[in-house]
């Protein structure tokens, strides 16, 4: 997040610059931030961060789809055939996008 956006110019800014593509967002997944299930880092001089993320379902509104040097590979894959292995991560917030829960999840 660039200081002075708010977190859904975040999410469009960085769909942008990852992947080429124009989105609108849909609705807010989940806010995901439970340290048994989230990364918890310790940096070399002692202080510590713990990651929260949230997962936002987008719809494309324009731009192609284009790797970014910030990743390796892009694409769509069906729900059978996505890329192994997966962090746990990645199952969760995949499985809590496929619930389509009426509510925001916090985990």
């Amino acid at each position: 997040m660039d200081p002075g956006e708010s977190i859904a110019q975040t999410c469009v800014r960085e769909v942008w610059e990852e992947t080429g593509l124009r989105v609108r967002i849909v609705r807010l997944i989940g806010v995901y931030s439970d340290p048994r299930d989230y990364a918890i880092a310790t940096y070399p001089d002692g202080n510590m961060h713990q990651l929260i993320s949230l997962s936002f379902e987008c719809a494309i509104t324009g731009g192609e789809l284009t790797l970014s040097h910030e990743g390796t590979e892009l694409g769509f894959y069906p729900l059978d055939a996505l890329p192994q292995p997966m962090l746990l991560t990645h199952k969760i917030r995949i499985a809590d996008a496929l619930r389509l829960a009426s509510e925001t999840i916090v985990r």
